[in-house]
């Protein structure tokens, strides 16, 4: 069983492809919606057997058994619900997973894993999810570098004792790690074993192992870890150059000052 997860976007309305396919919204609204064989029928045109598709709210669509052609139209279909795909996110934040099940309904979670697991409904959504927060995680790890790139030539500048922060690119890059923030660590909830939590121990053991395979966990204390280090250069830039700012107008508070004094000088000596 082929398992493709691919990042489409910042996010996903779910609520467009649920009114689309006739999805009643529950009071336990998930972070994902699931498209069975009877949806996707309706849009590949054909008998769809055990296929399944999983959408994220935070932007990740994984398929389940799909292959490449039936993906692409799947993708042309969904673009005409939602916004438009950004492909170039699609080629680059991408990941694949494949199980293979034996006769007796037993499967290894990798090739290379000791460990047996006993096959049923609940892997799907297991190793649907699993996939595609790691493929969430690639997009994160990707921008948390590029801040960090950026924000080089700043700790470069505070080395030489520089202070060239404007107020325009301070907002503007404040801005955009403010953004990233928001997009990233608030829409994965990675700590989240709520998947697992209705499902037997076989699950829940399955769901601990590929954690730990796709090293979400680790992945993720390095990502807070390169976080706190932005967000200390930034706080640390800023206010030298908040205070920069602040001694600048002392500066021409006192030199305004100075001018009234002498403003009666030139007046008491061009009087006499």
């Amino acid at each position: 069983i082929r398992f493709n997860s691919y990042k489409i976007g910042s996010n996903i309305p779910l609520e467009k492809p649920a009114a689309f396919f006739r999805l009643q919204r529950s009071s336990s609204w998930k972070e994902y919606l699931v498209l069975n064989a009877n949806h996707l029928e309706e849009v590949l045109k054909k008998d769809c057997g055990s296929m399944h598709v999983y959408l994220f709210k935070f932007g990740c669509i994984t398929f389940v058994d799909f292959n490449e052609s039936d993906i692409q139209i799947f993708f042309d279909f969904f673009a005409g619900m939602i916004d438009p795909i950004d492909y170039s996110m699609v080629a680059r934040f991408a990941e694949s997973h494949t199980i293979h099940v034996e006769a007796n309904s037993t499967f290894k979670p990798w090739n290379e894993s000791n460990d047996t697991y006993l096959f049923d409904d609940s892997v799907f959504p297991l190793i649907s999810i699993l996939l595609a927060k790691s493929t969430a995680m690639n997009k994160i790890e990707h921008d948390v570098d590029v801040n960090i790139d950026e924000s080089g030539q700043y700790i470069e500048y505070l080395r030489r004792g520089q202070l060239r922060f404007s107020k325009k690119a301070s907002a503007v890059i404040l801005s955009k790690f403010l953004k990233f923030e928001y997009e990233s660590i608030m829409s994965i909830r990675i700590f989240d074993r709520s998947v697992a939590a209705n499902t037997n121990m076989n699950g829940r053991e399955l769901y601990d192992a590929l954690a730990e395979y796709y090293e979400l966990n680790d992945r993720f204390d390095v990502i807070q870890s390169k976080i706190g280090s932005l967000r200390s250069t930034m706080k640390a830039y800023n206010s030298l150059s908040y205070r920069k700012n602040e001694n600048g107008l002392y500066v021409f508070e006192v030199f305004l000052l100075g001018l009234f004094p002498l403003a009666s000088l030139l007046r008491m000596y061009f009087h006499f």
